[in-house]
């Protein structure tokens, strides 16, 4: 997989101590499911899946962080142009990007086609590790535990109902 370093600056502030980028993906700019103006960047990480939403012609983003320990699967749609890779995350609650509207499985759409093969392929690897705890919740011994926001990525106290950053409401 490759790793374009103007796609990986775009997370270099939310990602966690240690954790390290595997690979970036773009969306196509023409054809079906593109974006002419500003793609969306998929940067998957060893541990989670951050999706950057480029609104306003690029001046704003907009993270969606997808760890792998809340996945439950992953498919791959295949097209003549470009390609979709489908992922099934249960119990996620969010008012929009991938998983708006309730859904338990979103579409990142308008991939090439050789992109959404090895996103889907190391996701599903991933999927096949070891992870840690299933709830996101990751021991420290400083803290006493912790959990990671899945909005914006930030690091919680475990006790936390709340993001200190964005304010949305953390796993149980």
């Amino acid at each position: 997989m490759n790793v374009d370093p103007g796609d990986a600056s775009l997370v270099k502030d939310i990602l966690w101590q240690g954790e390290q980028i595997k690979g970036t993906f773009k969306q196509r700019r023409i054809g079906p499911g593109g974006s002419v103006t500003v793609p969306t960047s998929v940067i998957v990480t060893d541990n989670r899946i951050i999706i950057v939403n480029r609104a306003t012609l690029g001046f704003r983003k907009d993270y969606e962080v997808i760890p792998y320990a809340k996945i439950t699967s992953v498919r791959l749609e295949a097209g003549i142009i470009s390609s979709s890779v489908f992922v099934r995350v249960e119990g996620y609650d969010r008012d929009t990007g991938l998983l708006k509207n309730g859904k338990e499985e979103g579409e990142i759409d308008g991939l090439h086609n050789k992109d959404a093969r090895e996103l889907a392929d190391f996701v599903n690897a991933k999927l096949g590790e070891e992870l840690p705890n299933q709830q996101g919740t990751y021991l420290d011994s400083n803290v006493g535990g912790y959990v990671f926001c899945s909005k914006c990525g930030t690091k919680n106290t475990a006790s936390s109902k709340f993001c200190t950053k964005c304010g949305a409401k953390l796993m149980d």
